[in-house]
């Protein structure tokens, strides 16, 4: 059977506000709600603020900056509205222990829809991006087994890389050796559509990757052209 991989909500956006008069805190974590209290940490960024304060994946977040933690939204607000360099007490649930942590925000390395734009194949979409959009609301995301992680697009988005409907998801990352890199498929690629079934958001694009075997058709937009990929479902 296949493992589907839940919606995630991705903190390390830094709030996703890069132009602001004060720059918003990063601590470079990637969240999912739960249904206890507090939010489950995914994953932790290498090198990040989070790293370097000791956090860990599935690490459960109860409290930050003294405030309870009832939300992925909620925290990522939290996040969002921290200065850059300042200190933190972050309460975590491990192994049925808590403790806290005191995280130091940094300025985040410039992302769209989770990319991040260091990578120097990308530094000059990121350049173009962030003096074309004041401001990027990305909210969800998804991993598939294929090794893809897609982005929910916003409508300043679709107009940047040339998306001409309401549909698409973005690619935000592709896993080294992956079906996907196998078959071309490069962050920074939108996709439409899977087997002729147009994709709206991460939950669509996830749900046909996993819906059947085989191979798949992925029609995409990549420098505001469409083309066509095919990729081993596995």
């Amino acid at each position: 059977m296949k493992r589907i991989i839940p919606l995630i909500v991705i903190v390390a956006l830094a709030g996703a506000v890069p132009a602001l008069a004060q720059q918003s805190g990063w601590i470079g974590v990637s969240i999912a709600d739960q249904p206890d209290r507090g939010v489950l940490v995914r994953s932790i960024e290498p090198n990040s603020p989070a790293e370097k304060a000791g956090l860990k994946a599935n690490d459960v977040i109860l409290q930050f900056a003294r405030q309870d933690v009832v939300g992925a939204m909620q925290l990522t607000r939290l996040v969002s509205e921290t200065p850059v360099g300042r200190t933190i007490d972050v309460t975590v649930r491990r192994d049925n222990r808590e403790q806290t942590l005191k995280v130091t925000t940094e300025k985040a390395p410039f992302t769209v829809g989770g990319i991040r734009m260091q990578h120097p194949e990308l530094s000059e979409l990121g350049d173009r991006i962030q003096h074309s959009i004041p401001r990027i609301d990305v909210i969800t995301s998804a991993q598939t087994q294929q090794g893809i992680r897609a982005d929910s697009m916003t409508p300043q988005l679709r107009e940047f890389f040339g998306v001409k409907t309401t549909n698409g998801v973005l690619v935000a990352s592709v896993d080294a050796a992956s079906p996907a890199e196998k078959a071309g498929v490069k962050a920074g690629d939108v996709i439409i559509a899977v087997d002729g079934m147009n994709i709206a958001n991460p939950s669509d694009f996830q749900h046909a990757m996993t819906a059947r075997n085989g191979t798949a058709s992925l029609k995409l937009i990549r420098d505001k052209q469409e083309r066509e990929l095919r990729i081993d479902r596995q």
